[in-house]
């Protein structure tokens, strides 16, 4: 294998309908959303280029009840301008506290930060929602006050981004933008992002003009934007709203490599080379950052529609041993 820098030949996608990226704002707003993990995680963190850290906001991870953690869920830059660009970088799943709400799937009505939702979206994720909106412990302001508290009076555009459950927030935080500040303009380019809720949802963005706003960036093999159908088939009424570009990529033990084919830092090292091409479409060899000895293989996007991959990919699921079977199968 080559280093992550190999670019073999490049091959047509194979959705002719595929959108076109701007590579220097969606590597930006990937770079912004690793730095909130990485704030979170207590490490040092790189902003997007031409950029400046402003500011940090937190967010309530309900356990049971009144119980609950407070932590940080995002961060926020300003460009050096002018222009008066401003991104709102919300982190992924990084806890067992965030595990907790990603597991709670009841429907709740999402209430923006001012005015109204018109029709009322009364079928959104409780987990992201309740992250959003709630408050809990010291908490003197939810997550959805602080960032609107972050906003400057006069701006000349809002990037909105995040991966994972943190994508799923940037979606509330589009429509809320859409219904509180209608006036702003706002882009949304998320990662991996999970559905968010049902029919009244995506009729509310609709309304708003939230779901124009919003592109997906997602990988083909990844299970987690099909997420909850891709586990859980009573759930089948969830949606996903806004603009999708396809990546494809995977590992020799896909499906059972959920971790590398839905990491950030892989889809990101797919995205640098891709993004830079015509069609934005890579087919190459990188390791995998989450397991630097484990290849990884980037392809065109298949034309095999998702909610067929899902299918197979629950009944590989169900094949899978149990870990006690696999042990006695080892003779431990």
């Amino acid at each position: 294998m080559t280093s992550d820098s190999q670019t073999s030949t490049n091959n047509s996608p194979t959705d002719s309908a595929q959108i076109q990226l701007d590579p220097e704002l969606t590597l930006a707003l990937a770079q912004a959303s690793i730095a909130a993990y990485d704030d979170y995680e207590g490490k040092s963190f790189t902003p997007p280029p031409n950029y400046r850290f402003v500011a940090r906001f937190t967010g309530w991870d309900q356990w049971i009840g009144e119980f609950g953690e407070e932590e940080k869920f995002g961060l926020a830059f300003f460009y050096y301008g002018p222009p008066r660009r401003m991104i709102v970088a919300f982190r992924g799943t990084d806890s067992v506290s965030d595990m907790f709400e990603d597991a709670f799937w009841e429907s709740a009505t999402f209430q923006p930060y001012r005015n109204s939702v018109s029709p009322a979206a009364d079928d959104v994720c409780s987990g992201f929602n309740g992250i959003y909106s709630s408050r809990g412990g010291s908490m003197t302001a939810s997550l959805q006050q602080q960032v609107f508290n972050l906003l400057p009076a006069q701006v000349s555009e809002v990037y909105i981004t995040g991966h994972s459950l943190g994508a799923a927030l940037s979606q509330l935080f589009t429509l809320d933008m859409r219904v509180s500040s209608p006036a702003a303009p706002i882009t949304t380019i998320n990662f991996a992002s999970p559905k968010v809720g049902g029919q009244d949802w995506q009729s509310a963005c609709d309304a708003a003009g939230a779901t124009s706003a919003i592109t997906r960036v997602i990988n083909h093999y990844d299970w987690v934007p099909d997420f909850p159908q891709a586990i859980f088939d009573w759930w089948d009424n969830y949606v996903s709203i806004g603009a999708e570009f396809q990546t494809a990529f995977y590992g020799q033990n896909w499906p059972f490599d959920e971790s590398a084919c839905h990491s950030l830092l892989n889809l990101r090292t797919v995205l640098s080379h891709c993004l830079w091409l015509n069609p934005q479409v890579w087919t190459g060899t990188f390791w995998d950052a989450t397991n630097p000895s484990y290849e990884m293989y980037s392809v065109p996007p298949p034309a095999t529609a998702k909610d067929e991959l899902i299918g197979k990919l629950k009944e590989l699921r169900a094949l899978r041993p149990k870990p006690l079977e696999r042990g006695k199968a080892a003779g431990h």
